[in-house]
């Protein structure tokens, strides 16, 4: 009786053994994002908050890893995940040029960007993306939409301003030093009410039709074929248990479609 009881507190002590040795030598990714309502945002008592967090929280307990969750300066975020293994986007544009440098783990969500003014400026009018050259016209330093103003000839110091963050954006325009920002307006309301402004206070003056996209969870190439897998795979779980859409919902972001599971590379 005593020899079957001590039996079997070695044999789950061994198991405890390995499966501390197991978590010790896990693989581990970080998830990376930038500061931007509604995806990602810390509030006045220091927790951090957004879809990102929900997603990245919702995804964790589905791998059989660990992970942890960072904001840093967009252009920051893009060179880590494009040049180190293990680390993945949030949200990332998907664009011709990204599209064979990434992994694309799943769709979260999808953006409308426009030139964005403030309504008081109604001398502000263009109909198409060449005119805007004759302003100042702001985005984030590594977004697409800096490379693609930059590809339809818009250039820095001149009629193009590029900042590391989406407050100063904000900040910017609401102060005159800019004419127009390129984001999505029901996103970009977020951003400019934790910027400390009125959203009520600006409107689109053109689509951007290029910069319509949508938004991935992504990884650079370096990461492995396992590993993005399991996101891949949880993501896909998340969509078809609802719990996605609910995230999506909650912060006031339309759902797209789910896909099916497909292997990488």
């Amino acid at each position: 009786m005593q020899f079957g009881i001590v039996r079997r507190l070695l044999t789950l002590l061994l198991l405890a053994c390995v499966s501390t040795s197991v978590n010790a030598s896990s693989k581990h990714i970080c998830f990376l994002s930038e500061v931007t309502p509604p995806f990602y945002w810390i509030d006045d008592s220091g927790q951090t908050k957004g879809a990102s967090v929900d997603l990245a929280k919702a995804i964790a307990p589905l791998l059989p890893f660990s992970t942890s969750l960072e904001h840093m300066p967009w252009a920051r975020a893009y060179q880590e995940t494009l040049t180190k293994p293990d680390m993945v986007l949030l949200t990332l544009l998907k664009t011709p040029k990204r599209e064979p440098q990434f992994e694309w783990l799943g769709t979260i969500s999808h953006v409308n960007a426009s030139l964005i003014r403030l309504k008081s400026r109604e001398d502000l009018v263009v109909s198409d993306i060449d005119q805007a050259k004759a302003f100042r016209v702001g985005t984030i330093r590594g977004y697409g939409s800096a490379t693609y103003l930059a590809q339809q000839g818009f250039e820095e110091n001149k009629n193009l301003v590029l900042v590391s963050e989406p407050h100063h954006l904000w900040k910017l325009l609401f102060h005159g030093r800019i004419d127009f920002v390129v984001s999505a307006i029901d996103t970009g309301s977020y951003e400019i009410e934790a910027a400390g402004f009125n959203p009520n206070d600006v409107s689109s003056a053109l689509t951007i039709a290029p910069l319509s996209a949508e938004l991935h969870v992504a990884t650079g190439m370096k990461t492995g074929e396992s590993e993005a897998n399991a996101i891949k795979h949880a993501i896909a779980t998340l969509k078809e248990n609802g719990e996605y859409q609910r995230i999506m919902q909650k912060w006031g972001l339309q759902p797209v479609g789910s896909a099916p599971f497909a292997s990488t590379h």
